[in-house]
């Protein structure tokens, strides 16, 4: 499933192609996707281009007649993308799922398993996730301080807690635990002060390296142009299960955490 990093990259690279260009019409062609606010699209500019949580999300202009702006979200769930118009990206018409056509170009969502989700929104309040975004200059050591707060679940299921952490997955809890030095099984709760900071630092460094070589690729994550990330290159753990610790040479070992596979090393994390 593509996480914060892969969402914020493909956010970026649609930003410069989609940005002022006007709506024509949104097709659908999958009926789960169905939606009769499609109706009040056409006309509409493309304000923004953002990431919001595990979503893109288009901010639309207003229409004349007191029609006020509107919010189209993208989550893509586990294979969900959003290719350009004209990308050589050998993409299966089969998976075709909607189309926004637009005064010049188009965006296509393709989505093999039908998990993703296409959402049309009034308010900006309904275009934001639950949780705190890790990257916003809200999250501070002290807020990660208190939105665990007496939480006595292990920290590793913690950070996948979308209400409060919105955007990490399995790749980079496991990534971030591991260059922080912590227990994926550590009680949240306990945490000193000192490996608080040391988790808000890694969440922040481990993201912005991974957005930094637009995500990790390991069989269906595609960004915009149909391109793949490059940050599998620098795992530590996730999915290396056995191989040595580059640290200590110590077995990566694998353990399943609320049906979720985490990866880390018994000596370096504590």
């Amino acid at each position: 499933m593509p996480e914060l990093p892969e969402v914020e990259t493909i956010a970026r690279q649609l930003a410069p192609h989609l940005a002022g260009r006007r709506i024509t019409s949104l097709r659908i062609f999958d009926p789960k996707l169905e939606t009769p606010a499609k109706a009040s699209l056409p006309g509409r500019k493309i304000v923004r281009v953002a990431r919001s949580g595990k979503q893109v999300c288009l901010t639309l202009s207003g229409l004349p007649g007191d029609k006020p702006g509107l919010w189209l979200l993208f989550h893509l769930r586990m294979t969900g993308r959003l290719i350009l118009e004209g990308a050589q990206s050998g993409q299966n018409e089969k998976h075709l799922r909607a189309s926004l056509l637009l005064d010049r170009g188009g965006l296509h969502f393709y989505d093999l398993r039908r998990f993703g989700l296409l959402n049309i929104v009034s308010s900006p309040a309904e275009a934001q996730p639950p949780g705190l975004d890790p990257l916003s200059p809200e999250f501070t050591a002290g807020k990660l301080a208190e939105l665990i707060g007496s939480a006595r679940q292990e920290i590793k299921p913690w950070l996948l807690r979308q209400d409060r952490l919105t955007g990490l997955g399995n790749i980079y809890a496991s990534e971030i635990l591991f260059a922080a030095g912590i227990g994926p099984q550590r009680a949240a709760a306990t945490l000193e002060k000192n490996e608080l900071r040391k988790l808000h630092r890694q969440i922040i460094k481990i993201l912005r390296l991974a957005i930094e070589n637009c995500g990790t690729t390991f069989s269906d994550f595609q960004d915009s142009q149909g391109g793949t990330g490059s940050f599998q290159r620098l795992l530590s753990v996730y999915a290396r299960e056995g191989e040595p610790c580059a640290r200590c040479g110590e077995s990566i070992r694998k353990l399943v955490q609320q049906q979720r596979s985490t990866f880390f090393c018994p000596r370096c994390q504590k």
